[in-house]
């Protein structure tokens, strides 16, 4: 296992957004670390960041990227430059992004772009890894993707491209059991299939978070419960892989701060019960 740095195996939180800093701060919860998303502070400045460095006095602190574009060559200089600035403040203790493309030729997309699936590409993920590996003073964790399409030109397992760059490069895996749920959902493919060749021993920590219908598609979109389905999912990944730290995602129609602990407090239940 490809543990998280001063993390228990059964350590539950949550993903901090930034109306929630404050109400944390005051409440002083006991929380085992805490899940930051890092684009919203490169600024290393202004209110929201000097308490998010608070937090960070009081929990450990794995920050989650949506611009590292592992896909594409890696983040820009100035980016990672700020970034390992960001970690060195927070003391992080990780960082995570996922396997997809964000920065185009064009410019940042603003989005999680899947990768066409093929073995020809591993040198140059093999590559992208190791150029940010050496640029983070940090380790570097990649999650899954949520997919509502497949290439044509597919010729590899997700699965099996990451078990391949963790034999390559020592990466870890976020394994966010929500985006498995979508993506075999929309690719009208089993779970297990998807599942046979994911190197679970490589899993860090999981995400859980709530997805939604449109159409004939489930929709990626944070902003809800995690489902009963993926609940279950969760129950029998846990089962099959043991413990492993666990984030709720939560990042649109924000609710309650108790809200958010309650899915916690369902998480940690399920972990205690193996």
């Amino acid at each position: 296992m490809t543990a998280l740095p001063q993390v228990a195996a059964q350590a539950v939180s949550f993903s901090v957004r930034e109306p929630h800093l404050q109400q944390i701060l005051q409440r002083q919860l006991s929380l085992p670390f805490i899940e930051v998303m890092a684009d919203n502070y490169l600024s290393l400045r202004g209110p929201h960041y000097h308490r998010l460095c608070q937090l960070a006095e009081r929990y450990p602190v794995v920050l989650h990227c949506v611009g590292l574009s592992v896909g594409s060559g890696g983040a820009a200089d100035d980016y990672l430059t700020k970034l390992a600035i960001m970690a060195d403040e927070l003391n992080a203790i990780a960082i995570s992004d996922h396997l997809s493309v964000s920065q185009l030729a064009e410019g940042d997309s603003h989005d999680l772009l899947p990768l066409c699936y093929q073995r020809d590409l591993l040198p140059a993920l093999q590559h992208s890894i190791e150029r940010l590996q050496h640029r983070l003073p940090l380790p570097l964790i990649l999650e899954n993707v949520s997919r509502y399409l497949s290439y044509r030109d597919d010729n590899i397992g997700e699965g099996e491209l990451l078990a391949e760059l963790h034999r390559r490069t020592g990466i870890g895996l976020l394994l966010d059991i929500n985006n498995l749920y979508v993506s075999a959902h929309n690719l009208q493919c089993p779970v297990a299939e998807l599942l046979a060749k994911l190197p679970l021993t490589a899993v860090s920590y999981c995400h859980l978070a709530g997805h939604q219908p449109q159409g004939e598609l489930l929709l990626d979109h944070h902003g809800s419960q995690v489902s009963e389905p993926v609940w279950q999912l969760y129950q029998q990944l846990l089962a099959q892989m043991g413990p492993r730290p666990t984030i709720i995602e939560w990042d649109n129609h924000l609710p309650p701060l108790d809200t958010l602990l309650g899915e916690v407090a369902r998480a940690r239940r399920y972990q205690e019960q193996l």
